[in-house]
């Protein structure tokens, strides 16, 4: 499986890649403190038992393509993104 992730999470940046004011890719780039920040947000591929239960529940409940609304987990708030 993978996916793309914005780890900081401002209210209105779902709207705005939604709306196509924005890519998952530019806000996740420019606004992700995560390490995947450089790759677009791209996490690559991980398996089960490899993230937080939350993250991880809500990545395995999406359908290819598809966003998830805003994930809490211990490390932050999380948009994610499925692309395989």
């Amino acid at each position: 499986m993978n996916i793309v992730v914005i780890s900081v999470y401002t209210p209105g940046y779902r709207e705005m890649i939604v709306s196509g004011q924005k890519t998952f890719e530019e806000l996740a780039s420019q606004f992700s403190d995560c390490s995947s920040a450089k790759r677009g947000g791209d996490l690559g591929p991980f398996g089960r038992g490899q993230m937080q239960k939350p993250f991880e529940d809500a990545t395995y409940g999406l359908r290819v393509g598809e966003m998830s609304e805003p994930v809490w987990t211990d490390s932050g708030v999380h948009i994610i993104l499925r692309t395989k």
